[in-house]
């Protein structure tokens, strides 16, 4: 039986086409690795000059920022010495110049981190699906206000009672007494510490949520390891708090304990979210249904 011709795929007329179309996808490509360079420059850039300009306008408010700041150590002052007026000291002669240097950029990077996130947010988010630009939003939302909130709260309910309690072991003992002398940058160290401690602490649900939609965390893992939270909310509380006070480490540690409870429920609702798209998939495809526990589904 004679044997048909195989038949073969039409080549083209010129090889050296395909090669040079080869070589210019390379080209494209480096040129577009120098435009990502160049387009990375230009939102720092960007960025550092939102940050200038927000600092040099800062030193104008300067002492305002400084008076504001100080507001808990002056009330816990009153407090603890029964009324006597406040006394701050520098000890050297550029101490309350570098102090207001540390203040109006600490503003400047508060005030300006909407507009750099903003500038990074443009050179990212190309580079994402949808779901993760939707993922990473919530992230810096949740995150930014969480720190805020874990900074207000510093200010407002655990620096005063903190500084409360170590100035109150200002007192006469015997036929001499013991009087504060607290330097400016000794009380901004204190004041930035603090808030800064704060505002970190109050991320462990963010933190807790993004493991949790990774598939790292399990809501039922963390409900069993609930019973040590409570002491190694303690232990951080202390670390994060700059003074060696109890009264600040257990004003931080009761927060910590809820926050933890908190992310434990924010896990299960991102296990609940999932299970329901399964429910659903196995819905629509007819499969059977696998535990959330066993699937990457969290993630997706």
């Amino acid at each position: 039986m004679p044997t048909q011709p195989q038949a073969t795929k039409p080549v083209s007329s010129d090889d050296n086409v395909s090669k040079a179309a080869e070589h210019a996808n390379s080209d494209d490509a480096r040129m577009s690795f120098v435009e990502h360079l160049a387009e990375l420059r230009l939102r720092l850039r960007n960025s550092a000059i939102i940050f200038l300009v927000v600092m040099c306008v800062g030193f104008a408010f300067v002492k305002k920022f400084f008076w504001v700041l100080m507001r808990p150590t002056v009330h816990a002052w009153t407090v603890a010495l029964h009324g006597t007026e406040p006394k701050f000291v520098f000890t050297g002669p550029t101490e309350p110049f570098w102090v207001y240097t540390k203040l109006a950029m600490y503003g400047a990077l508060l005030l300006s981190s909407p507009f750099i996130f903003w500038e990074l947010w443009k050179f990212i988010a190309p580079g994402l699906y949808r779901k993760e630009k939707r993922m990473a939003l919530v992230v810096t939302v949740s995150s930014a206000l969480c720190f805020v909130g874990g900074a207000l709260f510093g200010y407002f309910v655990l620096c005063t009672p903190a500084l409360t309690y170590m100035l109150g072991f200002a007192e006469t003992i015997g036929d001499f007494r013991l009087d504060p002398m607290i330097t400016m940058n000794e009380a901004i160290g204190f004041m930035t510490a603090m808030l800064l401690g704060t505002g970190v602490a109050f991320e462990l649900p963010v933190i807790m949520g993004v493991l949790g939609w990774l598939g790292i965390v399990k809501a039922r893992m963390l409900l069993r390891f609930n019973k040590y939270a409570l002491i190694l909310a303690f232990v951080v509380g202390g670390v994060l708090t700059p003074g060696p006070d109890v009264l600040s480490q257990v004003l931080m540690a009761g927060p910590l304990f809820l926050l933890y409870n908190v992310s434990i429920l924010i896990v299960w609702m991102i296990e609940r979210a999932a299970r329901e798209r399964l429910e659903k998939l196995a819905k629509e495809t007819g499969a059977d249904l696998v535990p959330v526990e066993d699937t990457d589904l969290a993630k997706k």
